[in-house]
């Protein structure tokens, strides 16, 4: 959770949560300092009073309209087909490009509005000659990682990707744009984060390690896989330590 209000209600959209099958099928003890008095709870844009003109679906300069909660505000139609500031549905082409475009908008907001390190995160120095890229449950690996390479007198960070849409474009290419060699660290067969960032950035990340027999990706595999890249210039490695 972020500083900035609950990203469903404040936007209107789902949010699906970036868990891979280690994370899932984990657990652990941590220290939550949380503090209760802190916490503002912001459910957006919302009627409660009864209006004539009321438009669930109204356009908007920013896409968010005035939402009504069932109860308690104006009744509206709704309606998973294309519909237009009423909710009533309609195939009209202007209409559609209207309300996607609204949709859209809301994107363009959230990207404006979610704090950076909501996003990415970068661990390590802001120049290196080795970037580690990876999400989920490699963070930890990854930092232990190139902790080890930064002993062994190796420049490297780690780039911690946390939100995929938005995607922090800027800023990852702003990591990855120094010509430095990058390395994409992943639990998946096609290396899925490696594709986003080339289709975002249209910067093409060479290098891949993956592991997808469904185990965790481990410290020792990880650095050897990286070595064996510095020596080797391979492409692809699949891990496969485990039982």
């Amino acid at each position: 959770m972020h500083s900035k209000p609950l990203t469903a209600e404040r936007y209107q959209m789902p949010v699906f949560h970036l868990v891979d099958k280690t994370l899932a099928n984990s657990y652990s003890t941590v220290i939550w300092d949380f503090d209760k008095k802190s916490l503002k709870i912001d459910r957006g844009l919302i009627v409660t009073k009864d209006e004539n003109d009321y438009r669930r679906f109204r356009i908007t300069k920013d896409g968010v309209s005035p939402r009504s909660i069932p109860g308690l505000g104006p009744i509206f139609w709704l309606t998973g087909d294309e519909h237009d500031e009423v909710g009533h549905i309609t195939e009209d082409p202007v209409t559609r490009t209207e309300m996607y475009e609204k949709r859209m908008r809301k994107l363009e907001l959230a990207d404006r509005e979610i704090p950076l390190t909501d996003k990415a995160r970068l661990y390590g120095p802001e120049d290196a000659d080795i970037t580690l890229v990876g999400w989920g449950s490699t963070k930890g690996v990854l930092i232990d990682v190139m902790n080890m390479l930064s002993k062994e007198g190796y420049r490297v960070n780690f780039l911690q990707l946390k939100m995929f849409v938005p995607f922090p474009s800027d800023f990852v290419k702003s990591v990855l744009g120094k010509g430095q060699l990058i390395i994409d660290v992943e639990s998946n067969y096609d290396a899925q984060a490696a594709g986003v960032i080339r289709e975002r950035t249209g910067i093409e990340v060479r290098h891949k390690v993956v592991k997808v027999t469904g185990r965790p990706i481990f410290v020792d595999e990880v650095y050897e896989a990286v070595k064996k890249i510095l020596k080797d210039h391979d492409e692809k490695i699949i891990l496969m330590k485990g039982p």
